[in-house]
Formats: C-alpha cells, structure tokens, sequence
C-alpha cells in the first residue's frame, strides 16, 4: 500500500481521527488535482475544477471534523470513494 492510498485510508477511519494534520490534508489534496490559493495570514483555499464548493484549511494546525467531512464529500465527488 502506498503512501496515497494509507493517507486516503486515514481520512475514511471512522470515528473522525482527531490528530490529522495540515500537511496531511494539503498533501492528498494536491495529489487528487486540487489547486491551492493563499488568502489572508494562515488561512489556504483548495479548490477543485468544476466542484462548486472550496475547503478552507488553517495552516500549521490540526483538521477539525467539518473539515474532514468537507474532504470525503470532495472524494466522493471524484468517485475515488464511495
């Protein structure tokens, strides 16, 4: 198993891991093809053609449970999830 494939298994673990980090949740979603836009101070937006919504991410810290959600909502939109 790659590395992709235990991040992506690590975002699916039910209940919600309360310790996935910043660099975690940037890492799968630039390789899933998300683009990533600085806004002000810490704050990052992901994006993803076509998919009318964007996940704001705090840089340097640990993802809170929507935030989670909002990425398995996005990788169920890609399919890579079901």
């Amino acid at each position: 198993m790659g590395r992709f494939e235990k991040l992506l298994k690590r975002f699916l673990k039910k209940p919600v891991p309360k310790d996935i980090s910043y660099q975690e949740a940037a890492r799968l979603l630039l390789a899933v093809g998300c683009g990533m836009r600085k806004r002000s101070g810490s704050h990052r937006v992901f994006t993803y053609p076509g998919y009318t919504k964007s996940i704001v991410l705090m840089e340097g810290e640990t993802l809170r449970r929507y935030q989670v959600q909002e990425i398995r909502e996005l990788l169920k939109y890609l399919r890579l999830v079901y």
